[in-house]
């Protein structure tokens, strides 16, 4: 998904709606926006790393985590807070290692927020995107 694309722009705008709607001391995985808009989950995951400072300002990037809810590479807003200290000031619970204890209970459903995005779906016909190529392992 080249970044300047029409299809990177509306994906864009998508994830940013919806992670504009997650209440605070909420969380949403990648996996399940992914879902939501027929993406692959690195794809909002990737939209969210790469914020611009205005962008990151505006946006709760922070309450989106990943499906096992560990927090893996320390990111920080335009004002240099973490993400870690910006969920444990919304009151979530994480361990030493990264480790969001209260996932379950924080999980909130795409579907069920009020962003006004559909739920996308390639159709049927749509063309499949080519396999690409593996480069064979170091030895």
């Amino acid at each position: 998904m080249p970044a300047g694309s029409p299809f990177f722009a509306r994906i864009k705008r998508d994830v940013l709606a919806i992670m504009a709607s997650v209440p605070p001391g909420r969380l949403v995985t990648f996996r399940d926006i992914g879902a939501h808009l027929d993406v692959v989950p690195r794809h909002p995951a990737y939209i969210l790393a790469t914020l611009d400072p205005i962008e990151a300002g505006q946006v709760p990037w922070h309450r989106a985590v990943n499906e096992a809810g560990q927090l893996d590479r320390p990111k920080t807003d335009d004002t240099g807070a973490s993400q870690r200290a910006l969920l444990e000031a919304e009151g979530h619970l994480i361990a030493p290692d990264g480790r969001i204890l209260d996932l379950a209970q924080r999980l909130v459903e795409v579907a069920s927020l009020p962003h006004g995005i559909p739920v996308q779906r390639r159709p049927a016909d749509a063309p499949k995107a080519p396999a690409r190529k593996r480069k064979p392992a170091a030895r």
